[in-house]
């Protein structure tokens, strides 16, 4: 099973275990994922949700092969996830060991609380897909991290460590590698024993602050998504990373 659950001390754990893909998300998991974020979120038993990944791997973004075959399905299912993240009233804290790539980091930016291992790792490798940023991934990098970093990190498609993920708004402590999950797991119960009905308003008004301003970043992405999206330099990226080679762009 891709995707389990448990519930403990008011804590609805998700767990990503997908090894053989390392945990990279495939349309049909992109709607699992949404259907249990929305019931953790209306059972009156869960205070707070931990998401975290199985054999030291994060989400590496979604599954590659469907990326190539059927681009807009899977992107489809993944929009539907990130609005389920947005529109989860209770608290969402993320415990991040091992890779957390593309769209594996835009799912962080809209998660509550992450925190990540000494050797966890991340990429924006958009660009380097023949993609633009979306999600508002292009201004929240830039809002937390200043233009300089933000531009290092996504046009050269670089490594981001986690003291640049800390730096870039993405996570917000990193901890030894084997406390990540029980800090995650902890601040969680902490959440669950708040009062609820000021835990979620607080939490919105959090969020509305943190979103505040990047609409037109956010509408600007999406008016340059649709056109590199199965388009030449796409497929070219993605065969080439499927293939084990360098890409060829036409220039």
């Amino acid at each position: 099973m891709a995707i389990t659950t448990s519930l403990d001390k008011g804590v609805f754990q998700i767990l990503l275990d997908r090894p053989e893909k390392r945990n990279s998300l495939d349309s049909q998991h992109c709607i699992e994922l949404c259907a249990q974020l929305k019931q953790a979120d209306e059972d009156k038993n869960v205070g707070a949700i931990v998401l975290c990944g199985l054999t030291n791997v994060f989400c590496p973004g979604l599954d590659i092969e469907e990326m190539h075959s059927t681009p807009q399905t899977v992107i489809s299912a993944f929009d539907a996830l990130i609005e389920q993240i947005d529109t989860t009233q209770k608290p969402i804290v993320v415990a991040v060991n091992g890779p957390a790539v593309a769209q594996g980091v835009a799912l962080l930016y809209h998660c509550d609380i992450v925190y990540c291992g000494e050797h966890a790792l991340f990429s924006l490798p958009s660009l380097a897909l023949g993609l633009t940023p979306r999600y508002g991934v292009s201004s929240l990098a830039v809002k937390n991290g200043g233009y300089k970093l933000a531009a290092q990190k996504i046009l050269l498609s670089e490594p981001i460590s986690p003291s640049e993920a800390v730096e870039l708004g993405i996570v917000n402590h990193v901890l030894p590698d084997d406390k990540v999950l029980g800090q995650a797991t902890a601040s969680a119960v902490r959440l669950a024993c708040m009062p609820p009905i000021a835990l979620k308003e607080t939490k919105q008004l959090l969020k509305n602050a943190y979103f505040y301003g990047i609409q037109d970043a956010v509408e600007q992405e999406e008016a340059t998504f649709p056109s590199m999206l199965g388009a030449k330099e796409n497929q070219e990226a993605l065969a080439a990373f499927m293939e084990n080679r360098q890409p060829n762009f036409e220039r």
